[in-house]
């Protein structure tokens, strides 16, 4: 019977949106009580019962990914290749179509399957090289395969926290005799870098003056270096120099340039140049998007001026995106029976397959559809931070209703910061080390954190796809670490080290280099995803304050130069 449903109905049917209750809700209410018995119906393996169902349906939009879960069935079912073989000529394009596709291939029995439709992409435009070194990239005389191995064996090495290494590959002949002078002042900085994050001030300082005195303001990475260098001597006359040169070059990403733009004034600042510190400031606040133009903002005194608004969704447009993409409207499907996971997914390649100019209209079906990692995908995607698309960037910050199970006892900014950097606000999500949820919390983690706040430790690594516990896990977490840890000050910079990077690895390095200032300590931080974590969770959850319309007191101690201590809205009185 199976068989006959799957060729016999259409690849999905409209004649239901009459009946809907919003604009994105394609079924009807009858349907969508049908769609979700099926699925649960299937889940527990009842056969006979899901398929009289499925025969009732006036809409098959979703039938797809109904065939999909019984034929992926872990016990109870085994697909024949006539059935993914099937599967495959109806609906190659829904983003499941891989795994189909490469069990149809295990047990192909005669002609190949269709092949799945590849993932359409928009890209966003890359940050561009300085002009110079874009020449030489496009002109040397050299392969470019041979410039491209020798780049990704010295990125390999700085990572690997090896930069004598780097350097000495870099210097032999047979690399340097086959890179350009701006290449190999490119890759000095990479260098210069690694030799500063191992604690090698003397030897960074060396190699990334090499750089500089040649390429000048295009050795942007050097500069870098070379100001926060001056800055630990206590030297900021010399780092102004530096800073500043690097905040005048456009080719670089926005984040390094606000935070060039932001030690230049504060460098100048303390040198007594007065007279170059609002500007500087000024060119670090054009990025509210980033860690140092919300520090530029707070030294300005000055608000974001951030639409957060996001239009609802009319009819007209949720037609208009459906008449020019059917993925919409399976997404809208899909998330009107619960399935949000796949619709989350299904808005998102529609997204590549639709011009720019529908990027409003599915941001605001993904709002309506309470799906916020399609809302943050495609604002980014879109580049919604750049003054070109401002009216997307209410997307980049979702305030989905998810809490804790306990309710919010840290303020939601605090966990959205985090969750918005973890997981994108996906509550399945899962990352390669084990780490699950929205918070992306390790089981082992989990365990102590139930532990310790007296709730049952008993399976709670498995339910930390729940968003509700997850979240009421890593709430405890974080109060932890801001009441207990550091000396129980609550401090930002610390809990966020220590989530990432582990609190005992952060208080082993803090003791051991000795640096007060609490932003030069940031940017001297060795471990790269630690110290980026720790400026994106802070600026994400400034941005949040800002979005829930509450101040951000600890952006504004952090950069007059004091500590980021969390105060809550209520101490605030906000």
């Amino acid at each position: 019977m199976l068989a006959g449903i799957a060729i016999g109905l259409s690849c999905g049917l409209s004649g239901a949106l009459s009946a809907a209750a919003a604009p994105h809700t394609p079924l009807s209410n009858a349907d969508a009580a049908r769609y979700e018995k099926i699925f649960a119906l299937q889940a527990d393996a009842k056969w006979t019962e899901a398929d009289r169902l499925i025969a009732a349906l006036d809409n098959d939009i979703l039938l797809g990914y109904v065939l999909e879960q019984r034929y992926f069935h872990p016990t109870a079912y085994r697909s024949s290749y006539p059935e993914l073989k099937r599967w495959l000529s109806a609906y190659a394009d829904h983003p499941t179509a891989d795994r189909v596709y490469d069990l149809a291939m295990k047990r192909r029995t005669g002609a190949p399957p269709r092949r799945p439709q590849a993932r359409p992409w928009r890209s966003r435009a890359q940050v561009p090289l300085p002009p110079a070194l874009l020449t030489d990239y496009r002109e040397t005389p050299i392969d470019r395969g041979r410039v491209d191995t020798i780049e990704r064996h010295l990125r390999a090495l700085c990572r690997q926290g090896k930069p004598a290494e780097a350097l000495n590959y870099l210097m032999a002949p047979a690399q340097f005799n086959d890179l350009t002078a701006t290449q190999t002042d490119r890759v000095r900085g990479w260098i210069a870098a690694a030799f500063y994050y191992d604690g090698q001030l003397t030897r960074a300082a060396q190699v990334a003056q090499q750089a500089t005195q040649r390429s000048g303001d295009d050795a942007i990475l050097s500069h870098w270096i070379l100001g926060l260098i001056h800055m630990r001597r206590d030297d900021p006359a010399t780092a102004f120099g530096h800073f500043a040169a690097q905040a005048r070059s456009p080719y670089q990403e926005d984040s390094l340039r606000a935070a060039a733009a932001f030690w230049a004034a504060r460098s100048a600042l303390r040198s007594g140049y007065t007279g170059q510190v609002t500007d500087h400031l000024s060119l670090g606040a054009a990025y509210p998007f980033t860690f140092y133009g919300q520090l530029s903002l707070a030294m300005l005194g000055l608000e974001s001026g951030i639409d957060w608004s996001i239009p609802p969704l009319t009819q007209r447009q949720f037609d208009q995106l459906v008449a020019k993409n059917r993925r919409v409207e399976r997404a809208a499907a899909l998330a009107q029976v619960g399935r949000r996971d796949e619709a989350e997914t299904e808005l998102k390649w529609a997204q590549g397959e639709l011009s720019a100019a529908d990027d409003l209209a599915l941001l605001s079906l993904a709002q309506a559809a309470r799906l916020p990692n399609a809302q943050l995908l495609i604002a980014h995607q879109a580049a919604a931070e750049t003054p070109a698309n401002a009216h997307l960037r209410g997307g980049l910050f979702p305030a989905p209703p998810f809490a804790p199970s306990n309710g919010f006892e840290v303020d939601r900014a605090v966990l959205f910061g985090l969750i918005r950097q973890e997981s994108k606000f996906l509550p399945h999500a899962s990352s390669r080390v084990g780490a699950r949820g929205l918070m992306q919390l390790m089981p082992r983690t989990a365990s102590y954190v139930a532990d310790k706040a007296n709730l049952s430790a008993v399976h709670a690594s498995e339910r930390l796809l729940d968003p509700g516990y997850n979240m009421q896990l890593g709430q405890s977490y974080v109060r932890d670490l801001l009441e207990t840890y550091h000396g129980g000050t609550g401090d930002l910079i610390g809990m966020a080290l220590s989530y990432n990077w582990g609190p005992g690895n952060y208080a082993r390095w803090k003791t051991a280099t000795g640096i007060d200032d609490p932003l030069l300590m940031i940017e001297s931080v060795p471990n790269d995803e630690a110290r980026h974590f720790v400026e994106t969770v802070l600026t994400n959850f400034w941005l949040y304050r800002d979005r829930f319309g509450e101040a951000a007191p600890s952006r504004d101690s952090l950069a007059a130069g004091g500590d980021a201590v969390y105060v809550s809205v209520a101490q605030a009185g906000r």
